[in-house]
């Protein structure tokens, strides 16, 4: 069976909210008046064992499909996993250096952590406002560009053997 990383992602997301639905009765299920509807404690606990073992199963899958399509970020081969695993760090310094060229000031000179006291030392700055917007556009550019990738990564079919149909239904 052909598959693209969005679909297992979906059918994943699908899994897991048939599984929390079913969690979310369990407790209420344990008592119940005679003229409750409600299913029976076992009868859910089944269905919840079955919908963790589809999360299962898809997850597994997702990670052979991540193992196995690769992409080029700025010319850098990788998996779309290791892509996956470092685009939340990317972001994370994109949006540090980012700060950093924002270079907000206290407004009226107080709280300023830049100075001591009693000798009036100051603190000077490492980088230039040039240098900081630059690391801060290559930072963006490799942020962006795993995203991309990613995404269209994605997209890509990937022959998987022995895949169940049901688990996307």
């Amino acid at each position: 069976m052909k598959i693209t990383g969005y679909r297992l992602r979906e059918a994943i997301k699908m899994h897991e909210l048939r599984r929390n639905t079913w969690a979310g009765q369990f407790t209420d299920s344990l008592v119940k008046f005679k003229d409750d509807d409600k299913a029976h404690p076992l009868a859910i606990a089944k269905n919840f064992h079955a919908e963790e073992e589809a999360v299962a199963k898809l997850q597994a899958v997702q990670a052979h499909y991540n193992l196995t399509v690769m992409v080029s970020i700025l010319g850098q081969k990788m998996s779309l996993c290791e892509a996956v695993k470092r685009v939340g760090g990317a972001g994370r310094v994109e949006g540090m250096w980012r700060a950093a060229a924002g270079g907000k000031k206290e407004r009226y000179g107080y709280g300023n952590d830049n100075e001591r006291d009693p000798s009036k030392e100051r603190a000077h700055a490492q980088m230039t406002m040039t240098e900081i917007t630059k690391e801060a556009q290559t930072a963006s550019k490799f942020a962006g560009a795993l995203r991309s990738a990613i995404a269209t990564a994605n997209t890509q079919e990937v022959e998987v053997e022995n895949l169940d149909a049901s688990l996307f239904e």
